[in-house]
């Protein structure tokens, strides 16, 4: 019974000295932890991160705020400032020629600038087959045409009745040629064309140009007096019973 006392009372002892222990050591230690704590507290407040369900787990997500910073965009393509819109004008044929024809004189007349460069003489058509009368234009020109009327066709060369040029007018079936019955120049003997001969034709071809003015009068005017003279004009003549029709008969 004493030796359990005894063992008692040494087993109080070294609790006795445990507990000094901790009120020397840790008591110090606990209260600094205690007086610590509140500050940690207020320094560190942990965010919570917004859950986004299109992120991956993969995905790192940033809780920090980040200042959006502009991404330069393209300039946008610019269309070019429009033209000013210039008013359409009437492109007007201002070629010098001009050619005059005299019927009563069965003369030509070219005219350049107003003034009298050349005069051929002509046959024009007969009574029953007149030449028309106004202002026409040349409409095209062709070398060594071919000749069609009624079904018969004539191809280009010495006996073509157009001779070696055509110079067509703007009046269908009509037009300033050549000619292989020269003896019919100076009188009223084609269809209605004008004819002329192979030397002259062909070197009016070369002056005239497609546009130029040719008037053909059925009268004489003060300026074809002026031009062609005082000479009285010849008289018509009936044509030939034997006369080729010129391609500008046509009927």
């Amino acid at each position: 019974m004493r030796a359990s006392g005894k063992i008692q009372k040494f087993q109080i002892a070294i609790d006795g000295n445990r507990l000094r222990l901790l009120k020397d050591h840790w008591l110090p230690v606990a209260a600094f932890v205690a007086l610590s704590l509140p500050l940690t507290l207020v320094q560190t407040v942990p965010t919570v991160p917004t859950v986004n369900p299109n992120v991956t787990s993969s995905t790192v997500v940033s809780t920090t705020a980040i200042p959006a910073i502009p991404i330069p965009q393209p300039a946008p393509a610019s269309k070019p400032a429009p033209l000013p819109q210039t008013a359409a004008k009437k492109v007007e044929h201002r070629n010098p020629h001009r050619i005059l024809i005299s019927i009563p004189d069965r003369k030509l007349a070219l005219l350049e600038d107003g003034k009298v460069q050349k005069i051929y003489p002509v046959a024009v058509g007969a009574d029953v087959t007149p030449s028309p009368t106004g202002e026409f234009h040349i409409a095209h020109k062709i070398v060594g045409p071919t000749y069609s009327h009624h079904g018969k066709v004539v191809a280009a060369g010495k006996g073509n009745p157009l001779g070696s040029r055509w110079m067509g007018l703007d009046k269908e079936h009509y037009g300033i040629h050549g000619t292989n019955m020269p003896q019919s120049i100076g009188h009223a003997a084609s269809h209605g064309c004008i004819r002329m001969g192979k030397h002259d034709v062909e070197e009016l071809f070369q002056l005239a140009g497609v546009g130029d003015v040719v008037e053909i009068h059925g009268e004489r005017t003060e300026e074809m007096a002026q031009i062609f003279g005082g000479l009285q004009p010849e008289q018509p003549v009936e044509v030939a019973q034997n006369q080729e029709p010129d391609a500008g008969g046509g009927r």
